[in-house]
């Protein structure tokens, strides 16, 4: 049953697509009918029944047999069914009041008769795999689980126009206080419509845009605070930057760079340049999980002192969907308070007790050439370097790292650095032999290493 939840998460409940609000009518598609439910907070479980008992399991192989609700389902099915699996949310059940999914984990330790089960498929039925249009289907789930009370079918409005789901959003989640909605539509999509959540993060890092976009903001590499001086990464924010914020951001994050042990890639697949931690900023969100169809999803959690990252290894993180840009939040400060990790467990679980190490092994140099030059009595360095990092089996490090360092004495900005990464040898050392090329010209004096 593990890997039938495996693939029902992956190839169905994870594809859901995420509609702001204000997106109803421009972004989903237009269809025959819709069936529009309230979005349960809960947890994704398959039920089965298998003519004697029911259980439940999840995609990360979790198996509950001892649930109240569970000794419903078996009396509810037996004599209906020879057999069957839904899918649907494990909640915890408030009278007239919203469901929230961090509240489950304690009621699953008490085994609360409070927790309920929303069927919203039906995966097949007496060894018979199923496939019904939407109005078929909330028919064949409410006559199977019919007199059920902790055990139940999602309650379908089926309405022919996206109109229609923007009055419904309005009625269940503006004026009710509701999670969200989940809308199926004929033969189609399914989408999943939820307030904007905002959160306050910590700026680590930034990268740069390139070519005509030189000069201005990519994207910042932002992470909430777990302790004092202890950071988890969140996510990377690239859009809803006005250009003159792109420019000022930059010229601005410029001026905050520090070292790190620790290299993230930005979507340009270019390191980022990690800033000291004192910038909270705030950004806005479709939606926060914190599984995927791989299961758990980890971040790594990195420790800032003197002046320099470092990472600890990862621990279970949420992941977001459409992060954009608000403003800078100068009025906070990047701490617990104001910048932790309790706006995210406020809205989703995590198992904040579990870690998981990182095998760090030592890196090794592949490449290093350094030149000198004098002008004008000051003297300039320049230092060429690729080393093999031995972790890139952690899958938080690339295989190989360049690194340029500039050193001017006459500068304003006396040190610069570089870095680019490559999980090939041979381009990273095309890298190398490019950059020597390009920054070594008359003049330059090749020192022995």
């Amino acid at each position: 049953m593990k890997e039938t939840a495996q693939k029902y998460k992956r190839q169905t409940a994870s594809r859901y697509l995420p509609v702001g609000a204000q997106e109803i009518t421009s972004k989903i598609m237009e269809a025959e009918s819709y069936g529009v439910s309230t979005k349960h907070d809960g947890h994704f479980y398959l039920l089965s029944y298998d003519g004697k008992k029911a259980t439940l399991t999840n995609h990360g192989g979790r198996v509950i047999d001892d649930l109240p609700l569970l000794k419903e389902a078996t009396a509810l099915l037996k004599g209906k069914c020879k057999t069957v699996v839904l899918a649907g949310e494990l909640y915890l059940h408030k009278e007239g009041g919203r469901t929230r999914s961090f509240d489950m984990t304690a009621a699953l330790d008490d085994k609360s008769t409070n927790i309920y089960f929303a069927a919203f498929d039906l995966l097949s039925l007496d060894g018979e795999q199923v496939s019904l249009d939407i109005k078929a289907l909330d028919q064949k789930l409410n006559t199977v689980l019919s007199s059920g009370k902790s055990l139940h079918a999602v309650k379908n409005s089926f309405v022919e126009s996206r109109k229609d789901i923007a009055a419904l959003y309005k009625e269940i989640v503006e004026d009710d206080g509701q999670e969200g909605i989940v809308v199926r539509s004929h033969n189609g999509p399914t989408y999943k419509i939820k307030p904007l959540i905002t959160l306050d993060a910590v700026i680590l890092g930034y990268a740069e845009g390139q070519g005509s976009r030189a000069g201005m903001l990519k994207e910042v590499l932002v992470g909430l605070c777990v302790a004092k001086d202890e950071y988890i990464l969140l996510t990377k924010v690239g859009n809803g930057y006005s250009e003159e914020e792109r420019k000022n951001l930059l010229k601005e994050l410029g001026k905050k760079k520090v070292d790190s042990g620790y290299i993230e890639v930005s979507g340009s697949n270019v390191a980022f340049t990690m800033v000291a931690p004192n910038q909270v900023v705030e950004f806005s969100c479709l939606d926060v999980f914190g599984e995927n169809s791989k299961g758990v999803i980890s971040k790594m959690c990195l420790s800032y002192k003197d002046g320099t990252y470092t990472a600890n290894g990862k621990q279970p993180m949420a992941s977001v969907i459409s992060p954009v840009y608000v403003k800078m939040r100068t009025d906070k400060k990047p701490d617990t308070n104001d910048a932790g990790l309790s706006q995210i467990t406020k809205i989703i679980s995590l198992d904040i007790n579990a870690s998981e190490k990182l095998d760090v092994k030592k890196s090794e140099i592949v490449s290093r050439e350094v030149y000198v030059k004098i002008s004008k009595g000051a003297k300039m360095v320049r230092k060429f370097m690729v080393w093999k990092t031995n972790k890139e089996a952690t899958g938080e490090y690339p295989a190989y790292v360049y690194h340029y360092t500039d050193f001017s004495a006459g500068r304003s900005e006396m040190l610069k650095k570089e870095i680019k990464v490559s999980d090939s040898k041979k381009q990273i050392e095309e890298i190398f032999a490019a950059e020597v090329l390009e920054n070594v010209k008359k003049g330059w004096e090749k020192v022995k290493s």
